[in-house]
């Protein structure tokens, strides 16, 4: 067994099956002799729904999701090499197939079984905007098996570019000072650019580090959780023991006291 085969197959199953079904996961892997791997699996955590229709949308759609990825990375070479006409339509293309592939996702989520809501909507548009944004986003987004909605704190900088080749190409080039002028306004937006991507490195690598530790914090909370409900099990089994216990002793002083009189008669 592999782990990353058996998260998949759990993450893109029906979320109200999940438990039951990793928890025969868990057992195949402890029947194999493979302890590790069993212990692994029982870590795995149920997506939220809008995870899930993400996770399905992977699974089902890959050549969908390649077409958004592939976007993303014709709009990061077209926005450092400040192309305004190729972003304008690019960003044009972003917002139809964002649109298209987040209502594929919620369809699939409604062919499992399950409804999404407008807020559930938002987070796979959101997800999306991640890994069409981020490679290493894009990365976890294609091994659908996300538990939960990603996140892209992101600065628009593909706007931004947009909105500043927009203002210098309405401006009209009378001389070739106001060509200068220009030229030196679009090499002051690169390396504004170039400072922002910088920025965006940094932030994006604290996020990073942010929410592993989130994750790492809510996989020991679970953990906990599941030792928690297995210390009161043993608590009630052992209450029990000690009930009986305590019957049985109570019946041997009865027929010890019994006895006793029984040989004070005699």
């Amino acid at each position: 067994m592999d782990l990353r085969e058996v998260a998949r197959e759990l993450c893109t199953g029906d979320p109200v099956d999940f438990v039951t079904a990793r928890n025969a996961a868990a057992a195949r892997a402890r029947e194999s002799g493979d302890t590790g791997l069993a212990e692994r699996i029982k870590k795995l955590r149920k997506p939220t729904t809008a995870a899930w229709a993400v996770n399905l949308l992977a699974d089902r759609e890959p050549d969908e999701l390649g077409a958004l990825l592939d976007l993303g990375d014709r709009l990061r070479q077209a926005q450092r090499e400040l192309r305004g006409d190729e972003l304008r339509d690019l960003a044009a293309e972003r917002t139809r197939l964002l649109d298209r592939l987040t209502t594929r996702a919620a369809e699939l989520a409604v062919e499992g079984g399950h409804e999404i809501a407008d807020s559930g909507r938002e987070q796979i548009t959101q997800t999306l905007t991640a890994a069409l944004s981020d490679p290493e986003a894009a990365a976890e987004v294609q091994r659908a098996t996300l538990t939960k909605p990603l996140e892209y704190s992101g600065f628009g900088l593909d706007d931004l570019a947009v909105a500043a080749i927009q203002r210098q190409a309405a401006r009209p080039r009378t001389s070739r000072k106001s060509e200068e002028s220009g030229e030196g306004k679009v090499l002051e937006l690169r390396n504004r650019l170039r400072d922002s991507e910088k920025h965006l490195d940094t932030a994006a690598a604290e996020l990073t580090r942010a929410e592993t530790a989130c994750r790492e914090a809510e996989e020991r909370h679970e953990q906990l959780r599941e030792e928690l409900a297995d210390a009161e099990a043993e608590l009630r089994v052992r209450r029990r023991d000690v009930k009986t216990a305590r019957q049985e002793h109570e019946r041997a002083v009865k027929a010890k006291d019994a006895a006793a009189r029984a040989l004070g008669e005699d």
